[in-house]
């Protein structure tokens, strides 16, 4: 039933507000029409434009030769020939693909067959899961599912993915032996003569998802477990000296040091994102590890490939460890050029017939229509992560820092919808560090490293002096912004439903509001990004 690891890349299975009177400076406010300012805004303004590189042709090839609509039901077929629904852990797999484009496009088309996609499987695949032994397994269909409600919303996905890590923790982190990790099969469901160990692939991804399930709902639960685990994997399978991501160990605490690239890429994952969630630089130095050990030891002349036939999928986590990583943290200069290398590959080596292509990066795809659906979702991955050409300076992480007083914008410290957000001192804190990730129609989404919710206009409403508030991240147009850098170096940052610009309101108290105001160019609504 299951795969474990391959050598040698063959793959085996409080901040309150204060209540304080704004120090505001004369001229303040020109206008009272945010719309009117729009035009003239963009005289003196440049924005960064997305390519998408190969990554629409490749999601619609692979939606064209995979979705299927049957039954009341969304799913992705076993392969052109089998319209069969693929099954629990290679579906939880084709779903994360379309769960990456729509990471990327923001697209609602996306989104409502993400949505689909998320639903169909709970009634594919229902809980409980415990008739399932292996605990990568739970991992991967949790996975899909956290995804899933972060990108649409819907309760029930979070609801059935925390029930997927709990039953998982319950069951199956063990202190007895190893000092700790998760089983990747439960020793009790094991078949005679098989063997018992703990892997990567039950602890990183296990880690993964609650690191997402953390953001989901800001239980400190989960963030503990995912520390817990984190901590763990490091010391007993992680080479900290040369990034290597060892397969598993075993009860007599043997280590199986064969390498995977679904591992590096899954380990990476984990770490960057609680580099994200905590600051804590030793996250980001092991993510780095993990992504430049499979740079340097894994690839066919650059190329990450792997044409083992008993595959699934290879590099699917690699590429949403890599592409997390070097989006969050400014790295494009370090790593756009090889990962630009591997999409050419991946274009290159494609059916033409259908423009999917397989594993094997650094080899022509077969022409196999019984070719089981996940093994072309890795090229999928890759595309969706590697834009046709390199991103400017503004993606990724950011303080958002007044060109008028140094004052910087903050969350202030809260998690709840609707809680208005706030300027404060720069100090570089979590409170005021904002992801910038951007749409398929050149917008981007500000999102506090704080609090996981997004800088919205509440209600859409075009009111001058209105408060910007934090709201769960939707993609709607009143959280979507327009960031274009000026003449000065500065940038405006424009609400696309309002046309509003962010405004300081010509104030240096700590704890005042953030307000939306029509653009009049003055420096209490130009920001710098640090």
């Amino acid at each position: 039933m299951k795969k474990t690891y391959v050598n040698n890349n063959t793959f085996t299975r409080v901040l309150a507000p204060l209540a304080a009177a704004a120090l505001l400076f004369a001229a303040c406010k020109k206008t009272s029409d945010p719309a009117a300012q729009a035009t003239q805004a963009n005289k003196t303004s440049t924005r960064n434009v997305v390519n998408s590189g190969n990554a629409d042709a490749a999601i619609n090839a692979y939606n064209n030769a995979f979705l299927v609509n049957a039954g009341g039901n969304t799913y992705y077929k076993k392969s052109i020939n089998d319209n069969a629904s693929n099954g629990t852990w290679t579906l939880a797999l084709n779903i994360q693909g379309m769960e990456d484009a729509y990471e990327r496009t923001g697209s609602t088309a996306h989104k409502t067959l993400v949505n689909n996609l998320c639903n169909s499987f709970l009634q594919l695949v229902p809980t409980p899961w415990a008739w399932d032994g292996w605990n990568d397994d739970i991992a991967w269909m949790s996975l899909a599912l956290i995804r899933g409600y972060l990108q649409t919303g819907t309760q029930n996905l979070l609801t059935q993915a925390k029930y997927g890590f709990d039953m998982a923790w319950a069951r199956g982190w063990d202190t007895q032996y190893n000092g700790g990790g998760i089983w990747e099969q439960q020793p009790d469901m094991t078949p005679a003569g098989e063997a018992i160990n703990k892997c990567a692939l039950s602890n990183n991804p296990m880690g993964k998802l609650a690191c997402y399930i953390y953001q989901a709902n800001h239980d400190s639960y989960y963030l503990d477990r995912a520390k817990q685990i984190y901590a763990w994997s490091q010391t007993h399978l992680f080479n900290t000296s040369t990034g290597l991501v060892y397969a598993s160990i075993d009860r007599n605490n043997v280590v199986d040091q064969g390498s995977a690239v679904y591992n590096q890429g899954s380990f990476a994952d984990f770490a960057n994102l609680l580099y994200q969630i905590t600051g804590d630089p030793m996250y980001f130095n092991d993510a780095k590890k993990a992504i430049d050990y499979v740079r340097n030891n894994m690839t066919t002349n650059g190329i990450i490939s792997n044409s083992a036939g008993y595959l699934d999928t290879w590099a699917d986590e690699f590429a949403r460890g890599l592409g997390h990583f070097v989006r969050d943290n400014h790295q494009w200069s370090t790593y756009y050029t090889w990962m630009q290398q591997n999409a050419t590959a991946i274009w290159n080596t494609r059916r033409t017939d259908r423009n999917i292509t397989w594993n094997g990066w650094a080899q022509q795809t077969p022409v196999d229509d019984n070719a089981g659906s996940t093994k072309f979702v890795s090229a999928v991955a890759w595309l969706q992560f590697t834009p046709g050409a390199q991103p400017d300076e503004i993606a990724g992480t950011h303080t958002i820092v007044s060109q008028q007083n140094g004052i910087a914008i903050d969350n202030g410290n809260v998690s709840t919808n609707g809680a208005g957000v706030v300027l404060w001192g720069f100090n570089n804190g979590l409170n005021q560090r904002w992801n910038f990730t951007q749409n398929e129609d050149n917008s981007w989404n500000i999102i506090s490293q704080s609090s996981w919710k997004a800088l919205d206009v509440p209600g859409g409403s075009p009111a001058n002096d209105l408060q910007i508030v934090q709201w769960t991240p939707s993609r709607a147009t009143n959280q979507r912004w327009w960031v274009d850098k000026q003449s000065d170096g500065s940038f405006k940052i424009w609400n696309q439903q309002t046309s509003g610009a962010l405004d300081n309101s010509s104030s240096n108290v700590n704890g005042y509001k953030l307000v939306q105001w029509g653009w009049n160019g003055g420096d209490a609504q130009r920001w710098h990004l640090q």
